[in-house]
């Protein structure tokens, strides 16, 4: 599953898209400012960040600099209101992969994104098998393969938090930090339901359930993944 940065301060326009893209598939991570988006960033990758121009803490085009000064290779598609030549021709020139002018059809940035990860190499980590226990995690499937070379068969909440966890192991995330990450709907359910999946996931995974030796609670503050070598 590929996931996307989306940093948009149109709070309705945001969640129309990131419903779109999330029923075509992908993974949507939601950012209103530059702060915010700058944290994510810096916590976990990315397949590709949409990112929009007029901010309310910074212009966009300061996170966009400071991003390919930074040395990251993510694909970057500007979403922005602006569209003078010059605008344009900024924005391209400062590192963006494609500029898309306001207003535009969902359809136009889906087909732009496919095009964008298409063409985006994989990272190190995307490309490797890592062993969890006795299993295989395939990063670049997104699959959990047992010893018997069968599949795993998880729901898109297990394996989304399975791979969320692993990909950025060991990095401790907080149980707000994967409802964020993985889109579960918010409300009195949202952090049982984080709870829950952990659980599922251990039962599957762990040799020893109820004691866990790679898909670990750390008291206060979250969960994290340890793994255990390349293949």
């Amino acid at each position: 599953m590929y996931s996307l940065l989306l940093i948009e301060d149109d709070e309705q326009l945001a969640e129309v898209t990131s419903a779109y893209l999330e029923l075509e598939g992908f993974l949507v991570v939601k950012a209103h400012n530059v702060k915010v988006s700058w944290n994510h960033i810096t916590n976990r990758s990315f397949d590709l960040i949409i990112l929009d121009l007029g901010l309310p803490d910074e212009d966009g085009l300061v996170l966009l600099r400071k991003l390919k000064a930074s040395g990251t290779t993510t694909p970057i598609i500007v979403s922005s209101g602006r569209a003078s030549d010059e605008d344009r021709i900024a924005g391209l020139e400062l590192g963006a992969n494609d500029y898309l002018v306001k207003p535009y059809t969902i359809k136009e940035l889906l087909l732009r994104i496919k095009l964008l990860v298409g063409m985006h190499k994989p990272s190190k980590r995307e490309t490797k098998q890592l062993k969890l226990g006795n299993y295989l995690l395939d990063f670049a499937n997104k699959i959990v393969i047992d010893e018997a070379t069968n599949e795993v068969n998880l729901t898109l909440h297990e394996q989304s938090i399975l791979f969320l966890l692993a990909e950025n192991s060991p990095r401790i995330y907080s149980r707000e930090e994967i409802i964020d990450a993985v889109s579960i709907s918010e409300g009195p359910n949202s952090v049982r339901a984080v709870d829950t999946t952990i659980c599922r996931l251990r039962k599957k995974l762990e040799s020893n359930a109820k004691k866990p030796a790679h898909i670990k609670t750390v008291n206060g503050l979250g969960y994290r993944v340890l793994l255990t070598a390349s293949v």
